[in-house]
C-alpha cells in the first residue's frame, strides 16, 4: 500500500501507465497529465465501438476520458483534439467482450 491508500493493482488498459518515461518524450511539450482509470477507459472505448463505430483499444477510451475531462476547462474559441492510438484487434477476447468485464467487475454500460 503506497501512503495508507488503495492496494497497488496492475493496470489492465494495455501499453499505458508504465513506471518510466520513454526517452523520446519531451516533458516541455506536457501541460499536464490526467489520470483515468480503468473501467471508464472501458467503458468508452466500448461507446466509441458502438457509437461511433471506432474499432479501438482501451488506451483510446483513456485518451477520450481525459479529453472529456480537459475539455471542460477550454473556453468557447479553443479546440480538442484527441489521437486514437491503438486498434481493437488484440482486445477482442477483453474489453468487448460482456463476461469479461463482469469478470473484472466493471458494468457493460
Amino acid at each position: 500500500m503506497l501512503g495508507g491508500g488503495d492496494k497497488v493493482k496492475p493496470y489492465l488498459v494495455e501499453g499505458i501507465g508504465y513506471d518510466f518515461f520513454p526517452d523520446v518524450l519531451d516533458n516541455s511539450l506536457i501541460d499536464t497529465y490526467i489520470k483515468t482509470e480503468d473501467e471508464e477507459s472501458f467503458i468508452m472505448s466500448r461507446r466509441l465501438i458502438k457509437e461511433e463505430g471506432l474499432l479501438c483499444g482501451g488506451s483510446c477510451g483513456s485518451a477520450m476520458v481525459a479529453a472529456l475531462k480537459s475539455a471542460t476547462t477550454l473556453s468557447q474559441n479553443q479546440k480538442c483534439l484527441v489521437i486514437l492510438p491503438d486498434g481493437i484487434r488484440n482486445y477482442m477476447t477483453k474489453f468487448p467482450n460482456d463476461d469479461w468485464m463482469i469478470s473484472k467487475g466493471f458494468s457493460t454500460e
